[in-house]
């Protein structure tokens, strides 16, 4: 029974490790506001910063230095939300969290230096333009992306249920087979003690 809980965890492991790391398309239209959702939980001494990775750049998002862009803390996750106003083509991109602290550090000098430690969540976030096309004739089929995910989830939720059921059966197995050698035990005991007093 220990082996098949072994095998049951490990199972569950390969299977939701697969599954993580999963790429979110958002897509909008020019002008809209949209809000890319961090999996970034807040730990002490770290805070959250956010990345845009474009086809011509490679920026860290700073609130600051960007109007258009500002952290929304969102107190029940515990994690630092993205908000992109009025979005234009240059805010289409990828986009991922990360939690950042600065880490001091001596040399053999003794000198003390800074370095970032960073710590990437698994989601990452493609902001893309509606096409034109799509918004007047609905499309039946849904994107590949979403396709594949369902299929991971299908493919992993099946394997999951196959797992368990088997667990049952062969439990069931065993106590009815446990059952069965105890009923035949008793009857050879009372069997035994009947022929004991006829004999007596």
């Amino acid at each position: 029974m220990e082996r098949s809980r072994v095998v049951l965890i490990t199972h569950m492991y390969v299977l939701f490790s697969r599954i993580s790391g999963a790429e979110v398309e958002m897509r909008v239209r020019p002008g809209d506001d949209v809000t890319l959702y961090s999996d970034c939980v807040w730990k002490h001494g770290f805070y959250t910063i956010w990345l845009k990775n474009s086809s011509h750049d490679h920026t860290v998002l700073k609130q600051h230095a960007h109007p258009h862009y500002s952290i929304v803390l969102n107190v029940c996750k515990q994690t630092s939300d993205l908000l992109v106003k009025n979005v234009n083509e240059s805010d289409l991109g990828l986009y991922y969290c990360a939690l950042e602290k600065k880490s001091s550090a001596k040399d053999k000098t003794q000198a003390c230096s800074w370095e970032d430690v960073c710590y990437f969540g698994n989601r990452t976030t493609r902001l893309s333009f509606l096409d034109t096309m799509l918004q007047t004739t609905p499309t039946p089929t849904p994107p590949v992306s979403d396709c594949s995910v369902c299929w991971k989830l299908l493919v992993s939720v099946c394997s999951v249920c196959v797992l368990l059921s088997s667990t049952c059966v062969c439990c069931i197995y065993r106590y009815i087979t446990k059952v069965t050698v105890e009923k035949r035990d008793d009857m050879g005991e009372r069997e035994k003690s009947t022929s004991r007093k006829n004999d007596k």
